[in-house]
């Protein structure tokens, strides 16, 4: 099935992809982020498609491509090697990909597939969550070890908005000295929290992975497990902004749960693509 974000036609010379990724094979408590791809295109057709704050419309300027929503196999093993084939074809092609989940565990296949392109490549990591654990629930690759798995790759990461940890999580913080922003550490100086960010995105290519309950439940209360005290929109906004300055690579936006006549979280993924594309735009950025 395929439905083009915007309900938009294909751009002929589209430089943003989009792949749905309707992957939920370890979620643990509230369940329907499989559903989060295809509803976020549903209701993309009501965003405006122009923004206000570089004055550009992202669509005509950068342009989009919608791969088509397709039924992943049952088998995780499956299922994430299918994952990391799409994400490369849509590097071959010459991309900037965004995915669209989907359980956050979709980010090992599509960094596997980025570290063949990008061998130096780095990964901003946006959570409430650390999801650095060894194992979770009897397994190694689900939603909660997720960041674990990629930091066993040798990738950089800077993980920020952590709120909601486990004790031996935070003790793996200071034993590996991993970069880990709390969301305490964001609320004692924001300033300061950016010129981390920064200062971590000017050392090589980047990929941003948006776990959406990075965001306050406020603003975003779709996700399977909301945690108070998120960020805010113009917080996100300055941050994404960050990304787009240096060396960004391509994104995935993960853990959205659609809740039944509430879609403004997927209306704010799109609000996301769409700004993100816009500074890419603004930047005249070339993949």
């Amino acid at each position: 099935m395929k439905i083009p974000f915007l309900g938009l036609p294909d751009h002929p010379q589209a430089k943003v992809a989009l792949i749905p990724v309707p992957l939920e094979l370890s979620t643990t408590w509230l369940k329907g982020t499989k559903e989060a791809p295809l509803e976020i295109l549903k209701v993309s057709s009501n965003l405006e498609f122009f923004d206000e704050e570089t004055s550009l419309s992202p669509h005509e300027t950068f342009g989009f491509f919608t791969f088509p929503v397709e039924e992943l196999p049952l088998d995780l093993n499956s299922a994430l090697i299918r994952i990391e084939e799409l994400v490369e074809e849509a590097l071959k092609a010459k991309f900037f990909p965004i995915l669209l989940g989907g359980e956050h565990t979709l980010t090992l296949p599509s960094v596997r597939a980025f570290k063949k392109f990008y061998p130096n490549l780095r990964v901003l990591h946006l959570d409430a969550h650390l999801d650095f654990r060894e194992e979770y629930l009897g397994t190694k690759i689900n939603h909660a070890t997720v960041i674990r798995r990629i930091y066993e790759l040798g990738i950089p990461i800077l993980s920020l908005g952590i709120r909601a940890l486990s004790e031996e999580e935070f003790s793996e913080i200071h034993q590996k000295k991993l970069s880990v922003l709390l969301a305490k550490d964001i609320w004692r100086s924001f300033e300061e929290a950016l010129e981390k960010v920064s200062a971590f995105l000017k050392e090589g290519p980047v990929y941003l992975s948006l776990d959406m309950d990075a965001l306050d439940p406020s603003l975003a209360p779709g996700v399977g497990t909301p945690e108070p005290g998120g960020l805010f929109w113009q917080e996100l906004l300055l941050i994404l902004r960050k990304f787009v300055e240096y060396h960004p690579v391509g994104m995935d936006i993960v853990e959205t749960r659609p809740i039944p006549g509430n879609p403004f979280t997927e209306f704010l993924v799109g609000k996301i693509i769409l700004k993100v594309s816009a500074y890419l735009a603004e930047r005249k950025l070339e993949f």
